[in-house]
């Protein structure tokens, strides 16, 4: 009677407990979940900042392992896609901000956020020091934390298609970077450092992508030579096709714009008479308001 007892209870609970203190059972796994090696025990810190993505933007899951396409390897998150592509490998609705416990993936490997309109990245992003594949192009991104060189085996990054104007001089200390795509920003300066990571400037991988790209921006003036002498400064890739590789010049006009605008208190028309046709000249102006 007693071992049927015993034996009732392991039935009935079969994994419970075989999860740590640290780690959360779950008794469905959805079929967005990957697990390559483990059970249904998940590391609890990196299941709170999936519910901290989920509240933050109200999303609409009914289990944190549901947003997105997630891969965990022994209990822990290791790559999250959560762009919003529209279909059922991403997030079903936009994501705004990232919570501030972000940091707590720090055994996160690839993180995928494209196509949502996040603005800035929290303070703890620089604890990802696991994180070897960043994809956030296609958002309102206006900057990078100034401690994101913390990321130093990162090994491609995507920041295309963002609002971003400068990046930080710790961005000098990715040594890992293997690619860099930076295109269709408004970047009018770049680190002179930047020409000290090892990335190749000019060629392309077996895929034909460029390891670096950076054309639609504004870089016009005091551009490092790596980048201004580089095959791919005027490159960026379609936005709707990351397959294609398009020329997108930098825009210099625009940044051409800056400084104080002049608004001249006299205006002077040379000869604007005789004219037998039309004896009178009307000029129309506004004075924007300062």
């Amino acid at each position: 009677m007693k071992f049927s007892a015993i034996l009732l209870i392991l039935i009935q609970f079969p994994l419970h407990a075989q999860c740590d203190p640290e780690y959360t059972y779950f008794d469905t796994i959805p079929d967005n979940v990957n697990i390559i090696s483990g059970d249904s025990c998940f590391y609890t810190s990196d299941i709170d900042v999936l519910n901290a993505l989920i509240n933050d933007n109200d999303l609409d899951y009914n289990s944190p392992l549901e947003l997105g396409t997630q891969t965990w390897f022994s209990g822990r998150l290791k790559i999250l896609v959560a762009g919003n592509y529209g279909n059922s490998s991403g997030v079903n609705d936009t994501i705004f901000t990232l919570p501030d416990s972000i940091g707590n993936w720090d055994q996160l490997s690839s993180l995928y956020l494209e196509w949502n309109r996040i603005e800035s990245l929290p303070e703890s992003f620089n604890q990802l020091t696991n994180l070897q594949s960043f994809y956030i192009s296609n958002n309102q991104l206006q900057y990078l934390p100034n401690d994101f060189g913390n990321l130093t085996i990162l090994y491609l990054l995507d920041i295309g298609y963002n609002e971003l104007d400068s990046l930080p001089e710790s961005f000098c200390d990715l040594s890992g970077l293997t690619y860099l795509w930076a295109f269709n920003n408004t970047l009018s300066s770049v680190p002179a450092c930047i020409c000290s990571l090892d990335i190749n400037w000019n060629d392309m991988d077996a895929a034909w992508y460029p390891y670096f790209a950076i054309g639609g921006n504004q870089l016009c003036d005091d551009v490092p030579e790596c980048v201004a002498n580089s095959e791919h400064f005027h490159t960026s890739l379609d936005q709707f096709y990351y397959s294609f590789m398009v020329t997108d010049s930098q825009d210099c006009d625009a940044a051409a714009v800056g400084g104080d605008l002049i608004i001249p208190e006299k205006i002077h028309l040379f000869n604007p008479y005789p004219n037998p046709f039309n004896p009178t000249t009307t000029i129309e102006f506004s004075i924007p308001q300062t």
